[in-house]
């Protein structure tokens, strides 16, 4: 399982920390952190976040989305993880898969180009632990932690854990940030599709090919190497 983190001013934040990989190792801890929106820390938030070792922070929302600050110490990267690609969402938002992982595959391998913008950032980031977000911490964000758990083994059952943490999180993000995160809407969209929302993370996550990916995207061979070896904390995945 991931490492909670208890962070006044978030409901949705843990480290992608001690979670099994296929050769019976776990993940590094204080590498990568996902998390909602931040703007509810105040500065004991951003202190346990600090001492945590985080000094980047990627914020993976649309422009308009864009909210608060980080302190003059961290590193904030906007990226549009979403795009404006209107040919791309209309489709998804109609049908309500835009807030499932029914979307990822697609988004893959349509928009490669936005999730490399996040490897390079990754990538060139200083040392430190990074965290990205996005409003909720659980699609966008899901699909980046799918991405870099994939690319170091992690297995199939601690990754569908990890995702599915966002929908035991959905009571106290509700209580936190004062608005629904739509828990059944999503199962409703995913049941209509014939899933649950184990099944389609799974699903997902299963087909997800990372070389080959790297590949489609034409990311360059030092990003390619942060990734599979989670900024040089550990070996290339096992095979």
């Amino acid at each position: 399982m991931p490492v909670a983190l208890s962070v006044d001013g978030l409901a949705n934040a843990r480290d992608l920390g001690g979670m099994e990989r296929s050769d019976g190792s776990l993940t590094p801890t204080g590498v990568f952190v996902r998390a909602e929106m931040l703007d509810r820390l105040d500065e004991s938030g951003w202190a346990v976040l600090r001492d945590h070792g985080v000094r980047t922070v990627i914020d993976l929302r649309r422009p308009e989305e864009a909210t608060g600050s980080v302190p003059d110490d961290m590193l904030l990267v906007r990226l549009d993880l979403d795009g404006d690609e209107r040919d791309f969402w209309a489709p998804l938002e109609a049908d309500g898969r835009w807030g499932t992982p029914l979307y990822y595959a697609a988004h893959l391998q349509q928009l490669p180009h936005r999730l490399a913008q996040v490897v390079d950032a990754i990538a060139s980031a200083p040392r430190g632990a990074v965290v990205f977000h996005c409003g909720a911490g659980w699609d966008r964000t899901g699909l980046v932690a799918a991405f870099l758990l994939k690319a170091i083994g992690v297995s199939e059952d601690a990754a569908v854990a990890d995702y599915l943490v966002s929908f035991a999180n959905a009571d106290a993000m509700t209580a936190l940030h004062g608005r629904s995160f739509d828990v059944e809407e999503r199962h409703a969209v995913l049941a209509a599709f014939g899933h649950t929302p184990e099944s389609a993370f799974r699903g997902m996550y299963r087909e997800l090919d990372v070389d080959e990916w790297f590949r489609h995207a034409g990311v360059g061979e030092d990003a390619v190497r942060a990734i599979v070896t989670w900024r040089g904390h550990v070996d290339a995945r096992p095979q």
